[in-house]
């Protein structure tokens, strides 16, 4: 196990992961430009709009993140530092890396048993297993524009409606699978996982009376999902 961790933290696998991060922030100011240009050329929002939404794409990320680095410091007692980095620090899911590096492993990851061999096998099968997103992101991006443009001529509605209901279908896609196939149908009912979805969305509601009521504290609005998240990460745990 030792030896495994010591191969796991050594430079070459430091410099590795840290040149797949660069891939993804190379990504992101090429997306961001894009976005960029497109906003200059369209006219389609104005310079505070832009920041704003900035902003609220930064805030929204800090409730996630917590639930990333509770993971992430599992992960690199299991698998070191740099595989955790190269793999949390790229778009994927840090629920998903745990799953990965045990299969991968042979549910030896963490253990004595944890040899470079099972290390090299864990680190297979996580890239493998997330690379996915960034191919997908790489190669389909421009083509759903132009998607997207076409459904606009066809039907205008068409990505107003897609905008409005793809969140709520993307929440409770998950939101379902958290609490009936891992709370209430367990051999053990948990309801944990429900309380915890309760807790959020009366977050949110509290949030958004607080605005209506006071139009000064606005700004509580760009912080509504990150309070959302950590409030039911805590109800959660708490309860658990």
């Amino acid at each position: 196990m030792n030896e495994t961790l010591k191969i796991a933290n050594s430079p070459v696998m430091w410099t590795l992961s840290l040149l797949i991060v660069a891939v993804v922030v190379f990504q992101s100011i090429v997306f961001y430009r894009l976005a960029s240009k497109r906003v200059k050329t369209t006219n389609l929002l104005k310079p505070d709009q832009v920041k704003k939404a900035l902003k609220i794409g930064v805030i929204g990320t800090i409730g996630p993140a917590f639930a990333v680095f509770a993971v992430a410091i599992a992960l690199i007692a299991q698998v070191g530092g740099p595989l955790t980095l190269a793999r949390i620090g790229i778009i994927g899911s840090a629920a998903f890396e745990m799953i990965a590096a045990q299969i991968g492993s042979g549910g030896t990851a963490g253990t004595p048993e944890f040899v470079p061999k099972m290390l090299s096998a864990a680190a297979w099968v996580m890239t493998l297993g997330g690379g996915g997103w960034l191919v997908v992101v790489f190669f389909t991006t421009k083509h759903i524009d132009s998607l997207s443009e076409k459904f606009k001529k066809a039907n205008p509605l068409t990505i107003v409606y897609m905008s409005v209901f793809a969140p709520f279908i993307i929440f409770f896609s998950l939101g379902y699978g958290e609490v009936i196939n891992k709370g209430l149908l367990k051999e053990t009912t948990d309801i944990a996982p429900l309380l915890a979805l309760i807790a959020g969305g009366i977050s949110v509601v509290i949030v958004n009376k607080i605005v209506a009521k006071d139009s000064s504290k606005k700004w509580l609005k760009e912080w509504a999902m990150g309070i959302s998240v950590v409030v039911a990460m805590v109800v959660g745990t708490l309860l658990s």
